[in-house]
């Protein structure tokens, strides 16, 4: 018995050792893509920005999911001649290179208060963004997934910002973390939640380079297509550190239970826009959130897709195109 117990300590001490490996170790960058813009940073978080054509008035200002990067915004608004501002998860490869991308420029702005990897963090800077970079008259928020909680946070942080009147800021919430909503299946349920954020680095580290026929065999790659899987080919590699993709999962679970529906009131309008077989969120509780958003805010509106997944921009562009 007492042989058992010490083979047993043995093994979970090897799994955590391995386990700390992977968390803490800084991870090198794989995927890059060509970017005709500027690059800025501020803290940990970049900023890629591609100037207005055509005297355009209009800002569209993006912020990708978990385990995303600012390339899951770029070819949706390729021929848009918007003003683009791409905001990345902080902590995370920056994606780009290119002829302006070589001279990043440092941003000396206000501290982040906030921990690195949450929700709260990532809203902060988007604020800043809105309120020093944006020149649009005309302004879209577009938020997947995580990037969804990160734009309703930055109403709650800067309300005076996103719902002021000389200015109103229009919010599309793809596939979005809601308030006390849930992820799918039981991801969100205490034991399952603390398995999840134990076993993540192990399980994207071993993912790193994962093959394409794996890949495909993932429930969310279902619908796909050449670009959905290129570009998911690289979610588990677009972070620095799989420690902040821990923090990421315990932010989302955390933010979803303590948001309240009052989070729905600080946009001028709200498309939240939901896939018909998102295998990712829990759908049911996403429309729920929806409906009682309606009730904090009459531009709320609920926008129900049909064949898609998780990842709508890569399944049904033209669906959201036709939003702005």
């Amino acid at each position: 018995m007492l042989i058992f117990c010490l083979m047993l300590l043995f093994l979970m001490l090897t799994l955590h050792a391995y386990r700390e490996y992977w968390r803490l170790r800084n991870l090198p960058q794989i995927h890059r893509s060509e970017f005709t813009g500027e690059l800025m940073k501020v803290g940990a978080t970049y900023i890629a920005i591609r100037a207005a054509n055509n005297k355009c008035s209009r800002s569209i200002i993006c912020f990708p999911g978990f385990l995303e990067d600012m390339r899951y915004f770029q070819d949706l608004y390729t021929d848009d001649d918007a003003e683009l501002i791409l905001v990345n998860n902080a902590n995370y490869h920056c994606p780009f290179v290119g002829e302006k991308c070589r001279d990043v420029i440092e941003l000396d702005w206000s501290e982040n208060p906030y921990a690195m990897g949450t929700i709260e963090h990532d809203a902060f800077y988007l604020g800043l963004v809105i309120e020093g970079l944006v020149t649009g008259r005309d302004v879209y928020l577009h938020g997947h997934s995580r990037g969804g909680a990160v734009v309703l946070e930055t109403g709650s942080q800067y309300p005076e910002l996103t719902a002021a009147k000389e200015r109103p800021i229009s919010a599309i919430l793809e596939a979005p973390v809601l308030p006390q909503a849930k992820t799918a299946g039981n991801g969100s349920e205490p034991l399952s939640h603390w398995l999840s954020c134990y076993f993540i680095p192990i399980y994207f580290g071993l993912s790193r380079t994962i093959s394409t026929e794996r890949l495909l065999k993932l429930p969310m790659m279902r619908p796909t297509n050449p670009l959905k899987t290129a570009l998911c080919l690289s979610i588990f590699s677009v972070s620095r550190s799989y420690a902040t993709c821990v923090t990421n999962v315990q932010s989302i679970v955390a933010w979803q239970r303590q948001t309240e529906f009052e989070a729905y009131r600080h946009f001028h309008s709200i498309t939240v826009v939901l896939g018909e077989r998102d295998s990712s969120l829990d759908k049911a509780s996403m429309h729920a959130s929806a409906l009682q958003g309606q009730k904090q805010n009459r531009g709320v509106s609920i926008l129900m897709t049909e064949g898609t997944n998780h990842f709508i921009s890569l399944e049904q562009p033209d669906t959201i195109r036709a939003l702005y």
